[in-house]
């Protein structure tokens, strides 16, 4: 467990140091929300990606009050035999729901971005 908090403090601190250089460029006041995309084979656990940033922003007066927002992105799949694509909840070898197969491509699911930021100028 203490590996994946790690992992996620490092996210959230690559995290602020973006969020500060577009505030930057933008010549922002306050950071009011930040809404990331999450996939949910990205291997990040959302909540302590939340209690991380909640912690580190406290260090910037432009984050200090900001909210995160995250949409989780389901798995989505796209079976190379029999062309179906599929939700899976499975993260290492997801089958096609249809035929079985293994020989399936990730369409979504990956996801670990910055969608959305809401600056005050």
């Amino acid at each position: 467990m203490r590996k994946k908090k790690v992992h996620e403090v490092s996210i959230a601190l690559g995290m602020v140091d973006e969020l500060m250089n577009i505030a930057r460029n933008n010549n922002a006041i306050k950071i009011n929300s930040v809404k990331l995309k999450i996939g949910r084979m990205s291997g990040i656990v959302t909540d302590s990606l939340i209690f991380a940033f909640d912690a580190i922003k406290l260090e910037h007066s432009l984050l200090s009050d900001a909210e995160i927002v995250i949409e989780e992105v389901p798995t989505v799949c796209k079976c190379e035999d029999c062309n179906t694509s599929f939700q899976t909840d499975e993260m290492y070898f997801p089958s096609c729901s249809n035929c079985n197969s293994l020989h399936v491509r990730i369409l979504s699911g990956e996801e670990q971005q910055i969608e959305n930021v809401e600056l005050e100028i």
